[in-house]
């Protein structure tokens, strides 16, 4: 199974997590995905490019990561239909209840992506935060370098304990969020 788009070499072994440069198709890549979803699910949602690959310049994993947001009910079915499409629930990404995970493959231009698809409601806390970030992290240039030199370095801190990266990564985002909210009140 594969568990990133990007493949780690014999010298990224080291690594906790292989942090990639921005990937200058990702917004393409995007577009075509959002294409799909919006076509094979029937209910009312909004798709929505987050994670690193939605921020021009902002180097990562190199995956490519979906919320759609939906009515609260519509949730567990649209988790239905994309496991009927070669999708894989993964209950245990999260610990809160408004969010639901899949992650699986995508075919784009001859090549089998993974990709990270997050389900949440309307007006969740996950709905706004994750567009919170993003969007601050488009709008501030500055802190989203800051924020790929910091994942380079956190690859090679945690190593090899892969959790302790998160652990880092969602210290940050943590910070960066209450800054990005206390801009927004201003």
């Amino acid at each position: 199974m594969l568990y990133c788009q990007v493949k780690m070499n014999e010298e990224d072994k080291d690594l906790a997590v292989k942090i990639v440069e921005y990937n200058n198709n990702a917004p393409l890549i995007f577009k075509k995905i959002k294409q799909f979803l919006l076509r094979i699910i029937p209910y009312k949602i909004e798709v929505e490019h987050i994670g690193s690959t939605a921020v021009k310049g902002l180097g990562g994993k190199g995956i490519i990561d979906i919320l759609i947001v939906t009515e609260r009910e519509y949730m567990q079915k649209i988790v239905e239909l994309l496991e009927s499409s070669r999708y894989k629930y993964n209950p245990d990404a999260s610990t809160i209840s408004e969010k639901l995970f899949v992650s699986g493959p995508y075919w784009y231009k001859e090549k089998d992506l993974h990709i990270h698809i997050h389900i949440t409601f309307f007006e969740s806390k996950e709905h706004k935060d994750k567009l919170l970030f993003r969007d601050y992290l488009r709008g501030h240039p500055e802190e989203a370098k800051t924020y790929y030199e910091l994942k380079k370095k956190w690859s090679l801190e945690a190593v090899p304990d892969r959790p302790k990266y998160t652990e880092l990564k969602s210290s940050y985002i943590r910070k960066v969020l209450d800054i990005a909210r206390e801009e927004n009140q201003s």
